[in-house]
């Protein structure tokens, strides 16, 4: 086995954070993944109209589809490559498994550029394979999805060949290009963060280094147009490869760009802090809200012994979280999905172990989930935010006048919006210490904002009658800006000068934290009324509360459902006060300037969420319910 090279990518200037430091990066393969294969285009990624997508255009029309595209130039452009690398057969393919095969309809396509007799598979136009890296790791998961996987992808390819004699162990290539899939794919994430495919880069991206710490991130482009590169002015190559210059495996990003066409999900690179000239850039390939062998790395040696229970314990609490999100969005029964997962917030999620019991190893236990646990962030508070608003609007189409069911609507838009700041703050918080969270963080502050400023402007504050605050005063606070900060009036609706304030991003930072962190404060209390779990949370901006030892105590809170009943009611139209109103607004409208604000430093002023958060400030009087 010939050494490994190291490869790397650095600045080639001096970079300002909030740059885009590369081009849009055309990808070399490219899938969706199985759950998306027919509700999402399969050439550019986009999401199809219910009414019209086109299916493949292959030998045998009548076959059954499995892939759909939104127009006839996708369907004429991706259609070809769906047939000869045998993705069509493997889809087709009784023996393939229920889960998902996005890798190896990737591995696939990477495939056609490996010639049969092909002897060098250490590296494939210039990316890392690992194979031998990856056969010898010991991980048995692994080790199982590239045998089995390679053997499923040889399958496809002598069907589309019309080849029935099997040779089970003639699969080097195919495991070479699966390996080449599990080193180097990405998550192609869509505009609220949902991952509905994967893809492989060129050079350009794919040796750009993984760091903890990293002074780039990246974003996508789906259903690119050329337009959107140009409006920035920043299409501009601003790294090289650090690597020797003189190894002919090297494919570099000119080279391998040469031939793509325009489609597939397009990837840019940007700078999330002051990069210097010759400085190695890097980025976070994983996502940080769930750390990697922090947890067992971090056990006592005497209870490794329970380790592997904890471990399991863990994997049913994560499967049964994602059964619940999938029936939520599948079914669309919110109210199942807020009970489900509201009882694994608040009792925790019963694991009973039904193997033979070991001395000394437990054979049940209740794994209890921390607020900032990642299953809490990237799941459990998101899913809940949504389910609430789903509930309230089934609830306000259903209603009369003077129906009780209005009252209860209002209580889960409370406690939608509750939900959303909470994962804010909470991802927030661990931005703090990790730079590499800020694409998540900036569009969870936006969402918060979102659901805040939606909540103040609601028609439904007319149940109550202390609150006589006419809608134009409301809106006016923008007019009027912050009594605490001038960050309303420096940063105008239209999020005009956010790029030329990066320069004094940690200051301004600063002040839009201490403000949302004072205005949440007066709002909290009103917010979480009647929700027993969110109760529990005393701050969700500072979490020193967590030191306490009786913080995550939820004796006080347990025996009952979301706080819709009346008498929750009457307590909440107590508080119902112009003062609170206000403050709810303008909190909302400072969680949408400071995710504003973060996302021009990862995505850039022409983003489409500069646009959406310019759209929901400026028209205050236009869109109250």
């Amino acid at each position: 086995m010939e050494m490994e090279m190291e490869m790397e990518m650095r600045a080639s200037e001096d970079t300002e954070m909030g740059r885009d430091i590369t081009p849009p990066l055309p990808p070399i393969a490219y899938s969706l993944h199985n759950s998306f294969l027919l509700s999402h285009c399969s050439s550019c990624f986009s999401p199809l109209s219910s009414s019209l997508r086109y299916p493949p255009l292959l030998p045998n029309p009548s076959s059954t589809h499995h892939v759909f595209y939104c127009s006839p130039q996708c369907s004429s452009s991706d259609s070809p490559l769906h047939f000869s690398t045998a993705e069509f057969h493997l889809l087709h393919s009784p023996s393939i498994p229920d889960d998902d095969s996005a890798d190896l309809r990737v591995a696939l396509r990477l495939l056609l550029s490996l010639p049969d007799s092909a002897t060098q598979i250490d590296r494939v136009a210039g990316l890392l394979t690992n194979r031998h890296k990856l056969s010898s790791s010991g991980n048995t998961e692994i080790l199982t999805r590239i045998r089995d996987g390679a053997r499923e992808m040889a399958a496809a390819r002598r069907a589309r060949c019309g080849v029935t004699e099997d040779d089970e162990d003639d699969v080097v290539l195919e495991e070479a290009a699966l390996c080449l899939v599990i080193t180097n794919a990405v998550e192609v994430q869509d505009a609220d963060g949902r991952a509905i495919g994967i893809s492989v880069y060129d050079t350009a991206f794919s040796w750009i280094n993984h760091n903890c710490s990293p002074n780039a991130c990246y974003r996508f482009l789906l259903n690119f147009t050329n337009t959107e590169s140009s409006s920035s002015g920043e299409s501009v190559l601003r790294i090289v490869p650090a690597a020797n210059q003189g190894d002919t495996s090297v494919c570099t990003h000119n080279q391998s760009k040469k031939g793509c066409k325009n489609y597939g999900p397009k990837i840019i690179v940007r700078s999330i802090r002051r990069i210097k000239k010759g400085e190695e850039v890097t980025i976070a390939y994983t996502d940080l809200l769930q750390p990697k062998e922090i947890f067992v790395s971090k056990l006592d040696s005497s209870i490794l012994g329970c380790c592997v229970y904890i471990e399991k314990a863990t994997d049913n609490l994560t499967d049964y979280i994602e059964q619940v999100v999938n029936d939520y969005l599948s079914v669309g029964d919110p109210e199942s999905c807020c009970k489900r997962l509201e009882n694994v917030l608040n009792q925790g999620f019963f694991y009973e172990q039904l193997e033979t019991r070991k001395e000394n190893s437990p054979l049940n236990f209740n794994v209890r989930l921390h607020p900032l646990h990642h299953l809490s962030l990237s799941s459990i508070y998101m899913t809940l935010a949504s389910a609430y608003k789903i509930r309230a609007s089934d609830l306000y189409a259903l209603h009369t006048e003077l129906d009780k069911r209005l009252r209860k609507a209002f209580a889960m838009i409370r406690t939608s919006a509750a939900y959303s700041l909470l994962l804010a703050g909470a991802t927030h918080h661990l931005y703090c210490f990790d730079s590499s969270l800020i694409a998540s963080v900036a569009n969870f502050w936006t969402s918060a904002g979102e659901s805040l400023v939606n909540l103040a402007r609601s028609s439904l504050w007319d149940l109550f009658e202390t609150s006589e605050l006419p809608i134009s005063d409301v809106s006016s606070v923008v007019k009027h800006g912050c009594p605490k900060c001038s960050l309303v009036n420096t940063f105008d609706a239209n999020l005009s000068h956010i790029q030329a304030l990066l320069a004094d991003f940690e200051n301004i930072c600063n002040k839009f934290l201490d403000c949302i962190t004072n205005l949440t404060q007066k709002v909290w209390s009103f917010l979480i009324r009647g929700c027993h779990y969110l109760n529990v949370v005393k701050d969700p901006i500072d979490f020193s509360w967590l030191e306490s030892s009786n913080a995550l105590d939820m004796e006080a809170w347990l025996g009952g459902s979301i706080g819709t009943d009346e008498s929750s009611c009457m307590m909440v139209e107590a508080l119902c006060h112009d003062h609170q109103r206000r403050n709810i607004f303008l909190l909302g409208v400072h969680c949408l300037l400071y995710g504003g604000f973060l996302v021009s430093v990862c995505y850039g002023q022409h983003s489409h969420l500069i646009h959406h958060i310019s759209t929901v400030l400026c028209p205050v009087e236009h869109v109250i319910e």
